[in-house]
C-alpha cells in the first residue's frame, strides 16, 4: 500500500487510542494492587484511557522507526524475524541495541517529566506524586520509576516492537486496503475510530476544566450534602451487611485473618529497609494524597 500523510496519521491515531487503553488498564491494576491499594482512576479524564501511554506507545515506535532508518546498515540491530522498519537482516539481541534502548529510555523519562510539569503547573493537578521519593526532581520524575521505565522499555523492545510493527502493517492494509487491490480498505472501521476521537476529545475538553469547575457547581446547587447524605446511607447499609456476614463465619477464620492484618501492620524487615533506601520519610509511602475518597485527582485550584 502507499503511505500518504493520512494513512500515516490515521494508523498513528489508532496506535495512540490503543496505547491510552492499554496504559488506563495498566495503571489502575498498578494502583489497585501495589501502589494505592484501592480501585483509582489513574487519569484526568473520565473515560478508560491515560493519553500518557499513548503518547509513550508512539514515541517508543517512532524512535524505533527512526533510529533503524538513520542508523547504519550493517549495525547489527534487534530483528528477530528478518522483518522490522525496512530491514531484512535476521539479528538476535546484541550490545548494538543499547543505542535504541537508551536512546527510547531517555525519551520516556522526558516524556513524563514534561507531562508531568504541564499537569502540575498548568492544570495544578498531580496524576502522580514521587515527593516523597529519593532524587526526585520536582515530584514527577525520580530514580526508581526511572528503573521500571527501563524495565517497559526492554520488554516494547524485545518483546513487543516486533509485534507492533507487524500489527500497524496488517491494521493499516486492513484500513487502506492494499495497493495492488487485493485486499479491501475498511473505511467502517476508520469511522469508528472517529466516533472514539470524538468521545475521547470531548472527555478531554470537560475533564481539562473539571476539578474546580464542578466542585464550584455542586457546593453552590447543594449536590456534595446530598451525595455524602447518600453515600454516608451506602456505607451505613454496606456495614451493617458486612457485621451480618461476620456474625456467620467460624471464630478460627476470624482470627486466622486478624493475624495476617497484624502482619500487614508490621512490615518486614526488608520492607523497611527499603522504604529507608527508597523514601525521604519512610513512615509514609506517599508525601501527599492526589486522590479523593471517590478516586480522582485533587486539584491546588
Amino acid at each position: 500500500m502507499n503511505f500518504t500523510f493520512s494513512t500515516i496519521l490515521i494508523t498513528y491515531m489508532l496506535m495512540f487510542i490503543s496505547g491510552s487503553l492499554f496504559g488506563y488498564v495498566l495503571e489502575v491494576l498498578f494502583r489497585r494492587f501495589f501502589s494505592a491499594k484501592r480501585w483509582v482512576n489513574p487519569g484526568f479524564n473520565k473515560g478508560p484511557w491515560l493519553p500518557l501511554y499513548g503518547f509513550g506507545l508512539v514515541t517508543m515506535f517512532s524512535l524505533c522507526l527512526l533510529l533503524y532508518s538513520i542508523l547504519p546498515k550493517d549495525l547489527a540491530l534487534y530483528n528477530p524475524n528478518g522483518n522490522l522498519f525496512g530491514r531484512t537482516l535476521k539479528v538476535g539481541p546484541s550490545v548494538m541495541d543499547l543505542v535504541v534502548v537508551l536512546s527510547i529510555w531517555v525519551g520516556m523519562i522526558l516524556l513524563e517529566f514534561f507531562a508531568g510539569l504541564i499537569f502540575v503547573k498548568g492544570f495544578k493537578v498531580r496524576l502522580w506524586d514521587y515527593t516523597n521519593m529519593k532524587g526526585n526532581i520536582l515530584g514527577v520524575i525520580c530514580p526508581l520509576f526511572n528503573i521500571f521505565w527501563l524495565i517497559l522499555v526492554l520488554a516494547y523492545y524485545y518483546l513487543l516492537s516486533p509485534l507492533v510493527y507487524n500489527w500497524i502493517i496488517i491494521a493499516s492494509t486492513y484500513m487502506f486496503g492494499s495497493s495492488d487491490g487485493s485486499k479491501a480498505a475498511h473505511f467502517l472501521f476508520i469511522l469508528a475510530l472517529g466516533i472514539v476521537y470524538g468521545i475521547f476529545l470531548i472527555d478531554n475538553v470537560t475533564s481539562l476544566h473539571l476539578f474546580p469547575s464542578i466542585v464550584r457547581f455542586a457546593k453552590e446547587k447543594g449536590i456534595i450534602d446530598q451525595y455524602e447524605k447518600m453515600r454516608d446511607e451506602v456505607r451505613k447499609n454496606k456495614d451493617l451487611a458486612k457485621a451480618k456476614i461476620a456474625e456467620k463465619i467460624p471464630q478460627k477464620i476470624k482470627d486466622t485473618y486478624q493475624k495476617q492484618l497484624e502482619k500487614k501492620k508490621n512490615p518486614s524487615r526488608f520492607k523497611l529497609f527499603m522504604r529507608k533506601l527508597l523514601l525521604i520519610n519512610p513512615d509514609i509511602s506517599d508525601a501527599s494524597n492526589n486522590y479523593d475518597e471517590n478516586g480522582r485527582p485533587i486539584s491546588d485550584k
